[in-house]
């Protein structure tokens, strides 16, 4: 089970030689990690906040050099970094790369990913697409509780149909609380027809740990 903020591609250890191209000339330094999005770049000075960047790097896998367009998305101060144990540097959003430098990109964070199945597991999930459960009051909740969760299967009213056997994310809203929840779920039949009659029949998983599970009932913030 997991929230919704989950579903970004995660990010892997990467430490790659970088040289940031500045108006003063090449200025060397390495990636802490990485994913398709970005990079982290260590830095006890790190750059102000959306400045575009360009720098290049040398794939280890390949031996290929890319050029690389960013932009600074956050930072850690080497202040903060000492508080709270993190690395100091600065995230850069990628973009603008073009096609070939994208798909060299992607393929060598496909290769990490591989060699990682935890991060290959958070990909897999980050590619399942999601279908929302909108509950509209906590009377409603309470009997999606007590008798969807509890047979493990609800018939979901949606235009957006997936084939049968497909995993979902299946997204319910909480009325009260604005919190998101993300079950596991697995299409078991797909039904089609008028609008109101057509959905999907899923099969829900739940986790064996129900501590999430009962902090998002009872309307408590379930990312801490």
């Amino acid at each position: 089970m997991a929230t919704a903020a989950n579903r970004r591609s995660p990010r892997i250890l990467a430490s790659l030689d970088v040289i940031l191209q500045t108006v003063d000339g090449d200025v060397p330094f390495q990636t802490h990690d990485a994913s398709y999005e970005g990079v982290f770049i260590v830095s006890k000075e790190p750059l102000p906040l959306r400045k575009l960047i360009r720098f290049r790097t040398r794939l280890p896998t390949t031996g290929e050099e890319l050029q690389m367009l960013g932009l600074v998305a956050h930072t850690v101060s080497a202040g903060d970094a000492y508080e709270s144990g993190k690395t100091p540097g600065m995230g850069i959003q990628l973009f603008s790369l073009g096609n070939d430098t994208a798909r060299r990109w992607r393929d060598f964070i496909d290769e990490a990913y591989e060699a990682n199945p935890e991060a290959r597991a958070q990909v897999e999930r980050s590619r399942r697409p999601a279908v929302r459960v909108r509950i509209p009051t906590p009377s409603v909740l309470q009997k999606f509780r007590e008798v969807d969760l509890a047979r493990g299967q609800l018939f979901l009213r949606t235009p957006d149909l997936h084939p049968a056997g497909t995993r979902v994310d299946c997204l319910v809203s909480h009325p009260t609380s604005g919190q998101t929840l993300t079950i596991d779920a697995r299409v078991d039949e797909v039904v089609d027809g008028s609008i109101r009659e057509r959905g999907l029949r899923l099969s829900l998983t739940l986790p064996h740990d129900t501590t999430e599970l009962d902090r998002f009932f009872a309307g408590q913030n379930t990312s801490n």
